[in-house]
């Protein structure tokens, strides 16, 4: 049974990226459950610490990230439409941003942004077999779980498949591969630049924001409000690995169950960088 009315969280996670090394990632959320089937929420990021792209073209290889503190990421707002035909789960969900970020940190477009989504579900016990279909025009709203050094603008449509398992007491863990496939030109804001490769803030193209790759995430509830979550992200496209973990306060606690709530999956798919 869903929780109606308002809710709200809180996550701290410490992340690794292989092109930036370690940041912190601080995200409240809200949500409001209007029934059974139609929900909204809203969440934005903060970065008590991070690293970006030195843009002095004389400092040597090892100084060529610079400590930021304090950056705050685009606002996301997402709402959501569920239904359970027969054995399958289905939720709709339209979101946006608002460009609260910074895009010469790669947090930001500088522009409002859209994406439409549409999730399935198909459930054999306690195994879920998940694909999700979407497009919109940018890649910050797409595998929010994960966090990121890069941020577009531009038409792209996106696609998901993989598994999801409950298991004892609550244990929630997911494996899903995807692919991110810009269809027009693209504009792609970058904090960090791969290892050896000359900073470019700024890149333009057709194919530049394309990726794709697979992502392993595992939830752990330790009570009714907190919960333990990390996850793995191998890039193939851009050749990087991410790994983080964190733990996630939630107000109106439930009881440790199947399905996660919504204010959970807010503050898990909730932005990254700007994700």
């Amino acid at each position: 049974m869903l929780l109606r009315g308002f809710n709200a969280g809180f996550t701290f996670s410490q992340t690794h990226d292989s092109s930036a090394g370690w940041y912190n990632v601080a995200t409240p959320a809200i949500s409001y459950t209007f029934s059974r089937h139609y929900s909204a929420d809203a969440s934005a990021s903060i970065y008590p610490y991070r690293r970006i792209q030195n843009t002095n073209p004389a400092v040597p290889p090892n100084q060529r990230l610079v400590v930021d503190l304090g950056d705050v990421g685009d606002t996301l707002i997402g709402f959501h439409a569920t239904f359970n035909p027969h054995e399958f789960w289905t939720t709709t969900t339209a979101s946006f941003t608002i460009p609260t970020g910074d895009r010469s940190d790669g947090l930001s477009t500088g522009r409002v942004t859209f994406d439409l989504n549409e999730h399935l579900e198909r459930y054999i016990k306690q195994t879920g077999f998940l694909v999700d279909l979407g497009g919109g025009d940018s890649s910050g709203l797409f595998n929010r779980l994960v966090t990121k050094e890069d941020d577009s603008l531009g038409p792209l449509v996106h696609f998901r498949a993989g598994i999801d398992l409950y298991q004892f007491l609550g244990w929630h863990f997911q494996s899903v591969a995807y692919e991110q496939l810009p269809i027009g030109s693209q504009q792609v804001y970058n904090a960090v630049s791969a290892p050896g490769v000359p900073s470019q803030p700024e890149v333009t193209g057709t194919g530049v924001s394309e990726d794709n790759g697979f992502t392993t995430s595992v939830g752990i509830p330790l009570t009714d409000h907190l919960t333990l979550s990390g996850y793995y992200n191998r890039s193939l496209r851009q050749h990087t690995d991410t790994v983080s973990t964190g733990i996630t306060y939630v107000l109106r606690g439930a009881r440790r169950k199947k399905r996660l709530s919504l204010i959970d999956r807010a503050i898990r798919e909730a932005e990254g960088a700007p994700d």
